[in-house]
């Protein structure tokens, strides 16, 4: 499956600058003659508007490729690549103190969708942290500041709460090419110390965007505040 998507990928490159150089010495009334037509209609791409300019048409035709490549066929969305999962710390590591939980994730220039959403969810364990999800807090970068925080469309998602659990929806989806943190509260860090591990998924934009699991990062809690 990986080397049928690495394929497409360099075979969609290939069409697009094949198709910059058509289009840089073709006039577009020619356009209909020539086999770009027949390839973007095996692609179920639209061909571009005749009366346009060759610059605009080979744009056009490159966005529609870069779309193709991150939606199959059922009209779900996928990352060509997924965000990464750089940064997980907590504001507190004593046991049983109230905490807030981050989680920093980069978007890549050629993530191919927008993020829109990110699930959280704690590994099994002795015990299970309770989320107060409603308090969570996004913002840019690595760090929050008074400018820089993003609102959130939904929080908890459309399913009851899940202890260990949360969900983050963002009102306008984080763009390619940007850092994004995510401020999730804790009603308090478990009770027994040690290593905790917590997964995240990256959802992109779309209506049935699939999710991309990023991994585990791990969280260690100690018997006192330090």
């Amino acid at each position: 499956m990986q080397f049928q998507k690495l394929s497409l990928s360099i075979t969609l490159t290939a069409l697009a600058v094949a198709t910059q150089q058509h289009l840089a010495t073709a006039s577009p009334a020619s356009y209909a003659s020539t086999r770009y037509d027949v390839l973007l209609q095996q692609l179920e791409l639209d061909q571009p508007q005749l009366n346009q300019s060759p610059v605009t048409q080979a744009q056009t035709i490159q966005t529609q490729l870069q779309k193709s490549t991150t939606t199959n066929r059922t009209g779900q969305t996928f990352f060509s690549h997924p965000p990464t999962l750089i940064r997980v710390e907590s504001s507190q590591r004593g046991v049983s103190t109230p905490s807030t939980y981050e989680f920093t994730l980069t978007v890549p220039q050629d993530a191919g969708q927008p993020l829109k959403a990110v699930t959280i969810n704690q590994a099994e364990n002795v015990e299970t942290i309770k989320f107060n999800v409603s308090d969570s807090k996004a913002y840019v970068g690595g760090r929050l500041t008074a400018d820089s925080e993003i609102r959130l469309a939904s929080i908890g998602g459309d399913q009851p709460a899940i202890s260990g659990q949360g969900t983050i929806v963002f009102d306008q989806p984080v763009s390619p090419g940007s850092t994004v943190t995510i401020a999730l509260s804790a009603q308090k860090n478990p009770a027994s110390s040690g290593i905790y591990l917590f997964g995240v998924t990256a959802y992109p934009d779309g209506e049935n965007g699939l999710g991309q699991f990023l991994g585990y990062r791990r969280i260690h809690f100690s018997g006192n505040s330090n």
